[in-house]
């Protein structure tokens, strides 16, 4: 038996036994315009873009250039709480993890503190900037919400590093709390879409976004989404996603928005990613689409998920806002930047 088929079978245990710990239960419940009663799916959405043509694209294309950041952040002390009434403090942490500060109130995004966006400490895609704030100095947390199950927006190790800290309330779609319930992460509140449920007087509306779910092999068995946060002002996180008329829908329903926080990389090749997430000009759209007083760049310059450069998101952004006169749609360049939203 030769020395790389011994590797081979070495890597293949290891990939099932991380199956088999990470895998999502099926969940159960009643068929719904996005639910067919086993998997979820996106009622106006695209269809997923063909696998193999992606990977013929991943053989023949490099990926564009990434180099490790490793400027100092500005906050240096823990971050204090922040009760002015109609406005929301707000820092961008790295990817799709913000800390947003409203009514007393302190919420964390997709949280990710790992290394890696992986099962695995030693593969898969790796940190290129770190937390703008250190998990040390981050306020008391007091919810958590999680748009949906990838490893790049739900990672256990940072939830279990909350629950012991703070216990904070973690936010899920339908199917992942008796995912979490295995890592005992038992303070879970499960929604479907347009469900809502309050903590401390602000209210936490989980909303419709176009993507799909998988961890470890087990496609959609749970649901992604965004959510709107609803207290003397308002915030828009749209998680990860395509872009559709949920938008618009969502402005409708839950606004006006003070702050919108809006995916814009990990777009190319367009022929695929087209289907689960924006690009930069897709991304400006959705701004004005929402209309809110301010956006935030989010989901870019941390993990290299696709073929794009590292800084191509913004950079395209900045064009894009520039040739149309958008003045309030930021991205932080210098971690630990501090925003604070105004009527």
């Amino acid at each position: 038996m030769s020395h790389s088929f011994l590797i081979l079978i070495f890597f293949i245990a290891i990939l099932a036994i991380s199956c088999a710990t990470m895998r999502v239960p099926t969940y159960e419940g009643e068929v719904s315009d996005h639910f067919d009663g086993r998997r979820f799916f996106n009622p106006d959405g695209p269809g997923m873009g063909n696998f193999w043509k992606l990977m013929k694209y991943n053989r023949k294309h490099q990926k564009g250039e990434w180099n490790f950041q490793n400027a100092k952040s500005l906050v240096t002390e823990e971050i204090s709480d922040f009760n002015q009434t109609g406005s929301i403090r707000y820092f961008y942490i790295n990817h799709a993890t913000v800390l947003i500060q409203i009514d007393g109130v302190n919420i964390l995004t997709d949280p990710v503190y790992s290394q890696r966006a992986s099962p695995f400490e030693w593969a898969g895609p790796k940190r290129y900037r770190n937390p703008a704030i250190t998990f040390e100095l981050l306020p008391r947390i007091d919810a958590v919400l999680i748009s949906h199950d990838h490893y790049d927006h739900l990672d256990v190790k940072t939830l279990k590093r909350l629950r012991d800290r703070d216990n904070p309330v973690m936010y899920v779609g339908l199917g992942l709390k008796n995912f979490l319930k295995r890592f005992k992460l038992n303070n879970v509140i499960e929604l479907d879409w347009d469900q809502k449920h309050s903590i401390k007087g602000v209210e936490i509306v989980f909303t419709e976004a176009i993507h799909w779910s998988n961890r470890a092999f087990s496609p959609r068995k749970t649901l992604w989404g965004g959510y709107v946060i609803k207290g003397s002002a308002s915030t828009y996180f749209a998680g990860d996603t395509a872009y559709g008329a949920h938008f618009t829908e969502a402005k409708k329903k839950y606004g006006p928005f003070d702050l919108a926080l809006i995916p814009i990389g990990a777009y190319v090749p367009r022929f695929f990613m087209l289907h689960v997430h924006m690009d930069p000009q897709q991304g400006l759209q959705t701004h004005r689409d929402l209309d809110p007083g301010e956006s935030l760049a989010i989901h870019w310059g941390t993990f290299p998920l696709t073929h794009e450069s590292m800084f191509d998101p913004v950079q395209e952004l900045q064009t894009a806002c520039d040739s149309v006169g958008i003045e309030n749609f930021y991205f932080d360049m210098t971690p630990g930047i501090e925003h604070i939203t105004s009527r």
